[in-house]
């Protein structure tokens, strides 16, 4: 039997301000948009200084347990440094349009993350078709297409969605991580294949590196080399790629949430779940799951994600999703959300069976073509639209607006 997901608390339902435009979504929600350097480079540093530590115990801590604790400690920083990627990447962690760079950079080497890949991947196609199918994450598939698989796509598929969530882990390191993250896939424009391989070769050139301290310090001082390359490998990494794939999968799969097979949707807000963790691990991450904002504006950075997200509960229209994560939660998800009919938008189980029928969240909104939307830098005083199409709507809606207003 489904588990019904969690409701979300009142502060986050529509308020006062159900109705509004999304020029006066963007103008309430613009004043969070600004970087403040001092705390980008603060957040950065501790994380960087997070992770250089996990790895020194790694190294030099002597027991298995010292070891251990080493190995997790990497791996949250490099969790954090994920959430810092994906937010200099956006030019928002702090003021300087290099400084982002230099920043995004550093963190998608550690991260084994592949620059170039993601600006076209994550700003290109996800930002610009948001729930479109071959898009995006785990695009789900239509019930005649799983069916007419060969038996054995057909069972690595539903491990997929196996009902732990385990096989979200398993989709990145087979179908996402080799061609979207490191090594450029056929679905790159050609123009980007060059700078993709020179970023591809620096994470090569990383994860050489590290490997050869995790097997030469140990053999300098006789220490065991599988608990160092394990500890200070194998565990941060696969609490990384853990984290960001379950976060990516839950940010937009859901029993109430629609996906589209051609570049037209909801507006993506609409699209995107809260997911509510405890406090203290949202605080730690950088509020990375307060994820329907971002999607009004990208540009807003970690420090006021999470105001920004609490105004937008407060006036959207439909009123935001809300999933407290849980194991029950996560479950009904993955077992829910297998196989969606796009005529009917409908999810299905593997049967055939209809689980789910998403409502539609918002007028249809058709994405622009895709070479619109090269990553550009939003002005400071703009709404935080990202891309210049939809940034000229909401500036003509706003003058708009204000004219009515002077009336």
């Amino acid at each position: 039997m489904a588990v019904a997901l969690a409701a979300p608390p009142a502060a986050t339902r529509t308020g006062d301000g159900e109705g509004q435009s999304r020029a006066q979504i963007h103008a309430l929600i613009a004043p969070f948009a600004k970087a403040n350097s001092v705390q980008g480079y603060k957040s950065f540093a501790v994380d960087l200084a997070l992770y250089a530590f996990g790895i020194v115990a790694v190294l030099f801590f002597d027991n298995l347990a010292g070891k251990i604790a080493g190995g997790l400690v990497a791996g949250a920083a490099l969790v954090n440094l994920g959430a810092l990627l994906h937010e200099a990447a956006h030019r928002a962690v702090v003021k300087s349009r290099r400084g982002n760079k230099v920043i995004a950079v550093i963190s998608m080497t550690l991260c084994l993350f592949n620059y170039r890949l993601w600006i076209y991947d994550h700003h290109v196609l996800h930002h610009a078709r948001t729930n479109v199918k071959g898009n995006n994450f785990l695009s789900p598939i239509t019930f005649p297409e799983y069916r007419a698989m060969s038996s054995l796509r057909r069972a690595l598929y539903r491990a997929y969605h196996s009902p732990s969530g385990a096989g979200i882990l398993l989709y990145f390191l087979i179908e996402r991580w080799p061609t979207v993250h490191f090594y450029p896939g056929s679905w790159l424009p050609q123009r980007f294949r060059r700078s993709a391989l020179g970023y591809a070769a620096l994470q090569a050139g990383f994860a050489a590196a590290l490997i050869g301290v995790l097997i030469s310090v140990p053999l300098a001082t006789g220490a065991s080399v599988a608990a160092s390359v394990l500890c200070g490998f194998v565990l941060p990494y696969t609490i990384w790629f853990a984290t960001f794939s379950m976060t990516v999968f839950l940010q937009h799969t859901n029993p109430q949430v629609r996906w589209y097979r051609d570049a037209a949707s909801s507006p993506p807000e609409a699209l995107s779940v809260h997911v509510g963790i405890p406090h203290w691990i949202n605080h730690m991450s950088h509020y990375g799951l307060e994820h329907p904002v971002h999607h009004v504006s990208a540009i807003i950075p970690h420090y006021r994600l999470k105001e920004a997200q609490a105004v937008l509960a407060g006036i959207a229209s439909p009123p935001v999703i809300f999933m407290r994560f849980t194991a029950a939660n996560l479950r009904d998800v993955v077992t829910r959300c297998r196989l969606y009919d796009y005529d009917a938008h409908a999810w299905m189980d593997f049967d055939g069976e209809v689980t789910a029928l998403p409502l539609e969240r918002g007028a249809m909104r058709a994405a622009p073509p895709v070479g619109e939307h090269l990553p550009e830098q939003a002005e400071p005083a703009s709404p935080g639209a990202i891309y210049r199409s939809e940034r000229e709507i909401a500036a003509r809606q706003q003058a708009a607006l204000s004219n009515q207003e002077n009336v």
